[in-house]
């Protein structure tokens, strides 16, 4: 093992993959540790796995997010290609579960909101991670995370370009999304699946879409609908399922369409679930979802997945907090309110009040016909 690369120390190794080794270095000019990922020597001359790593560090570098590690340098010693980023002191989420096997409801739920924020900055970039998975969720000491390994990140820019070879899968198995195993085009709804598989792993403390064979794998994720996350813990909360069921929707369309969406309604999960800890006591200290069967009797029974349609939405709590929805606002283009519906804008686009204006206009018509004659 090299003791320099560039005018960076090598400290320790923290682990190898299929495009390198990664590093513990110290800067010694900024007093500060860093992690530095260092292409493999048998690698070096393949031009095109030369462009992926380097497409992995300008990916990372156009982003600037606390949930996600940014990157210092990018660097060629004596023909031995890197590129320098940010140590997180902590482990990654695939790490954790090994030990913990399953997490709290409200430590999942943040874990999963950072993660959604950081992927909302990735997207709006215009960068599709495409292998998020336990072991590139980095946790720091102090609980933040870190989302890592843009390796196989697809750009706006790459969409036109071919960087894998055809029938390729791009990803891990089991965290893949139908779209991926279909080999279907992808955009930020892939990664949102692939987070929905990792929440539901987190809450169950087992694995989602497992198999030896990576066909049965790709089937189950294309068809086989998943099982509530209360019906494998029935001591998580019930609002959790419809989180997990509008990310794992097997169609994008009716699946969260953006992380912020995701956010949102992790947002207020865990509002809810901070708010029962405060006061468990109180029966009304939370808002309650619950489902009519046939008889009218509520049940608290968790919906099936297909039950969770595209604007469903988590019902309202006292607990609501309004910053993910401002943020949205925030990011709306051009920064403005939306324009109020007007009368003829309403009846061309809602046919119920459509059909009420002509019953009232042709009302109108028969009474002022019967008193003028």
């Amino acid at each position: 093992m090299k003791t320099q690369l560039g005018h960076y120390d090598i400290v320790a190794e923290l682990g190898r993959g299929g495009m390198g080794v990664v590093y513990k270095g110290y800067e010694t000019s900024l007093n500060r540790y860093v992690a530095i990922k260092v292409l493999a020597d048998s690698l070096a001359h393949d031009a095109s796995v030369k462009e992926r790593f380097l497409r992995e560090a300008r990916s990372m570098a156009a982003l600037n997010d606390p949930h996600i590690i940014q990157i210092y340098f990018i660097g060629d010693d004596a023909g031995q290609t890197y590129f320098v980023m940010e140590f997180v002191d902590g482990e990654s989420l695939g790490s954790l579960l090994k030990r913990e096997i399953k997490l709290k409801p409200e430590q999942a739920a943040k874990i999963i909101y950072q993660t959604a924020q950081g992927l909302s900055t990735a997207h709006d970039k215009g960068v599709i991670h495409r292998d998020i998975k336990p072991g590139n969720l980095m946790i720091t000491a102090k609980g933040s995370v870190k989302i890592a390994d843009f390796g196989i990140a697809l750009t706006t820019q790459d969409f036109s370009k071919k960087l894998t070879s055809t029938g390729e899968f791009v990803g891990t198995p089991g965290y893949l999304s139908p779209e991926v195993c279909l080999g279907k085009p992808v955009d930020q709804r892939s990664d949102i699946f692939s987070l929905g598989i990792v929440v539901w792993e987190m809450l169950t403390g087992k694995r989602l879409f497992s198999g030896t064979e990576m066909a049965q794998v790709s089937h189950s994720i294309t068809y086989d609908e998943h099982v509530p996350p209360t019906r494998v813990n029935p001591e998580l909360p019930s609002m959790l399922d419809f989180v997990v069921a509008r990310a794992l929707k097997k169609d994008p369309a009716v699946r969260y369409q953006d992380a912020d969406e995701m956010a949102a309604d992790l947002h207020t999960c865990l509002a809810e679930l901070r708010g029962r800890q405060a006061d468990p006591s109180d029966p009304d200290s939370g808002s309650k979802t619950v489902k009519l069967d046939v008889d009218g009797e509520p049940t608290l029974t968790a919906p099936a997945a297909v039950m969770i349609a595209q604007d469903t939405r988590l019902p309202v709590s006292r607990h609501f907090d309004s910053t993910a929805a401002l943020r949205r606002l925030g990011k709306a283009k051009g920064g403005r309110a939306p324009r109020p519906v007007g009368l003829l804008r309403r009846l061309a686009v809602d046919a119920p009040a459509r059909r009420l204006f002509l019953v009232t206009l042709i009302a109108a018509a028969a009474g002022g016909f019967i008193a003028f004659v």
